[in-house]
């Protein structure tokens, strides 16, 4: 790959944050609103949070993260009035989730639910009326929860670099094991909501009672663990994909 492409990617962190497109896929999908000015935004967005929360915490000199921004503001017209709204409040969400004077990144809980809430909203943002919104609750829930379950895994994982520099996330808070209970918790009521909504949508419903059962059996959290819940869960995006379109 051409070096100079390469360093765009790891500047912007799209290796990081690529998967994350699929959430606007499957809004757009529930929404039946396939548009292409979604996925560019829902991509500036991310980049612009990824890079931003790098700035603040590798100390960079140069703002990198004001291109995907400016962007992301010349897009913002071309969308109705409910995704604008989406939108500005995820840019909200995670500007104050990296910048120091308000650094949600480091309190307990609040980081936490800071992801779940903010990736959760990129599902939303095809959607075109608030009502759309109470139509699919049950399902964004769902989300929600293994929103939430995945960022538990990734705090635990980084519990010790966290520690060392004094973040505060819930993991360092409560401890590996209380975080790990968390998870499970979460995973169990993904589990109870799944089969709740067996009959309207099987295939949902079975691919994520599944996954939830899986990773409700491990007793301890690695790189390796949590790279499989990544891609497993990607797998089971797809799933939900080609059930909903």
């Amino acid at each position: 790959m051409d070096p100079n492409k390469l360093r765009i990617l790891n500047i912007f962190r799209v290796k990081d944050w690529i998967h994350y497109l699929g959430y606007t896929l499957i809004g757009s999908a529930l929404a039946k609103n396939f548009n292409i000015v979604n996925l560019i935004v829902t991509s500036f967005l991310l980049a612009y949070a990824y890079s931003f929360n790098d700035y603040y915490d590798k100390k960079q000199k140069k703002k990198y993260f004001l291109i995907p921004l400016i962007f992301y503001f010349i897009l913002l017209p071309f969308l109705p009035t409910f995704s604008i709204l989406v939108s500005l409040f995820f840019f909200i969400l995670f500007t104050a989730y990296s910048h120091p004077k308000i650094w949600l990144e480091g309190q307990p809980y609040i980081s936490t639910f800071s992801n779940s809430i903010g990736f959760t909203l990129l599902l939303l943002l095809p959607f075109q009326r608030a009502t759309d919104v109470f139509a699919y609750f049950p399902f964004l829930i769902l989300i929600f929860l293994l929103n939430t379950a995945a960022q538990l895994l990734h705090e635990i994982v980084d519990y010790k670099e966290d520690k060392k520099i004094n973040k505060i996330t819930t993991t360092v808070k409560f401890g590996i094991r209380t975080s790990l209970t968390l998870f499970k918790l979460c995973l169990i009521v993904t589990l109870l909501l799944a089969i709740l909504l067996l009959r309207k949508s099987p295939l949902i419903s079975l691919s994520t009672i599944f996954f939830s059962l899986l990773f409700l059996k491990i007793k301890k959290v690695n790189r390796k663990i949590r790279r499989k819940f990544k891609e497993l869960g990607i797998l089971v995006g797809i799933i939900y994909l080609i059930k909903l379109t």
